[in-house]
């Protein structure tokens, strides 16, 4: 497959993923989430960082990961994307699986880091591993259409399969079950 077709095909999946981390933000988000996100949506973006950095010093996994992605996404005066993969390193060393996907969004997008789909891959792959629905999605995928990685059409349909099963991705799990039967209907 052509370069510049992979990266057209890994821009596709990281703006797939951002689009579902704000539903999932705005639909199963935690208190912590939903208290720091309406505190940005008001302009207290310093009661948001304060608040985040407490959490961080208190090593909640989640409120580091929220750090990570306040800095990601630019909500404070400065966007950061090498600071925010530092706290994503942080929470995933600890193997929160939120972290390790957001590392590998990064890798995969080339956010802060040189774009690496392998290490994405091995990112995303070991964040599946822990049950983390978005994960699963992105390692069946990633093994479809062979970024990074050979194709390995079996792989793909057993990630996708747990995707389409995984209660906490919602309406995802509806674009997990197509692209599972897609693949069925290739490997028969």
């Amino acid at each position: 497959m052509p370069k510049s077709h992979m990266k057209k095909i890994s821009s596709i999946l990281v703006a797939f993923n951002i689009l579902f981390v704000s539903e999932t933000f705005a639909h199963n988000s935690s208190s912590i989430e939903r208290y720091v996100y309406t505190q940005l949506h008001r302009g207290n973006t310093d009661i948001a960082l304060n608040f985040l950095k407490q959490l961080d010093n208190l090593g909640n996994l989640e409120g580091i990961t929220l750090l990570g992605m306040v800095y990601l996404e630019g909500y404070t005066q400065i966007k950061d994307a090498r600071l925010a993969n530092y706290y994503f390193s942080k929470a995933a060393a600890l193997e929160f699986a939120p972290a390790i996907k957001a590392l590998a969004d990064s890798y995969m997008a080339g956010d802060g880091v040189e774009l690496n789909e392998t290490i994405a891959f091995q990112l995303y792959e070991k964040a599946a591993k822990l049950g983390y629905g978005p994960a699963q999605f992105n390692t069946g995928i990633m093994l479809k259409n062979g970024e990074g990685i050979p194709v390995s059409l079996e792989r793909a349909y057993q990630m996708l399969d747990l995707a389409a099963h995984n209660p906490d991705l919602e309406e995802m799990s509806q674009d997990a079950a197509h692209y599972r039967d897609q693949i069925k209907a290739r490997i028969k």
